[in-house]
């Protein structure tokens, strides 16, 4: 069984609190996080999921215009 690190996030995406939860995969860190978040009070809008350094909650996504494609003309 892994510890995740989970954090509650308010509307400005800032930390305002963290829970540890242990689970054999990610699937049911998640699961029991947002079980969590819905426990939490209102300001806390949203949560991420680390191992360690790794956020694996939500993925990380690439910023708009940052594609490594591009088109020669």
């Amino acid at each position: 069984m892994r510890v995740y690190r989970c954090y509650f996030l308010n509307e400005r995406d800032r930390i305002e609190a963290y829970e540890n939860i242990e689970a054999d995969a990610l699937h049911e860190a998640v699961d029991r996080a947002f079980a969590l978040l819905r426990q939490q009070p209102k300001h806390h809008k949203a949560i991420e999921i680390w191992d360690g350094p790794n956020r694996l909650y939500p993925a990380r996504r690439r910023r708009p215009g940052r594609s490594r494609i591009s088109i020669a003309g």
